[in-house]
């Protein structure tokens, strides 16, 4: 006896998707805000992520990462063909965490390709679906930073002498703020890197 499944075991991408629409179906197409905060749990996304744990994390979810040298105007590139879908980022980062953003921008393009196969298209047209992207890697990354926050205030509040605690607090506070910043910011911060470099 042979059952039929809906493919998602052996796509995490597709069951993702099908999940989303489950969810939010009635309501379609979600917030870019939802979609980040389910993506973030989803993808076990860390606001500081290596390359290899980049690397690691895509395997999981059934796509080849790899870094290579890109055109000084394209920083990722993403493509899904069948079973298989690959993301490339571009070698250089010319701004702190640029790697983990241009891979959450890739990889809003490729969940959304799998929404249109599904007949759940999120967005209109191809330009706005840029903009959503960059949205959705932005929200990722603060999403994930915003997980993170209590853990660093946890471990400060353990800490004995007043004085240290108390600078330990403004450390956090001045690194969050920084990190709010690189998100916000990303591609201004490339753009000055990129001037800087060359």
């Amino acid at each position: 006896m042979q059952l039929l499944t809906d493919g998602s075991a052996d796509n995490p991408i597709l069951g993702f998707c099908l999940r989303i629409i489950s969810q939010h179906g009635e309501n379609w197409p979600p917030t870019e805000d939802a979609l980040a905060e389910e993506f973030v749990d989803w993808f076990r996304l860390r606001p500081v992520l290596t390359r290899t744990a980049m690397i690691e994390l895509c395997k999981a979810k059934g796509v080849s990462l790899s870094f290579a040298p890109l055109p000084q105007d394209i920083r990722g590139v993403n493509c899904s063909f069948e079973d298989r879908k690959e993301i490339v980022v571009t070698e250089r980062e010319l701004a702190p965490f640029a790697d983990s953003h241009t891979l959450l921008h890739e990889f809003r393009e490729l969940l959304e390709h799998q929404f249109i196969e599904l007949g759940h298209p999120t967005v209109r047209t191809k330009a706005s679906l840029e903009v959503q992207a960059e949205i959705f890697a932005m929200t990722c990354r603060i999403e994930a930073g915003e997980k993170e926050m209590p853990a660093f205030f946890e471990m400060v509040s353990k800490v004995e002498k007043r004085w240290l605690r108390y600078l330990g607090y403004a450390s956090v506070l001045v690194f969050g703020f920084a990190y709010l910043y690189g998100c916000i910011y990303i591609r201004q911060l490339e753009e000055i890197g990129s001037e800087a470099h060359g």
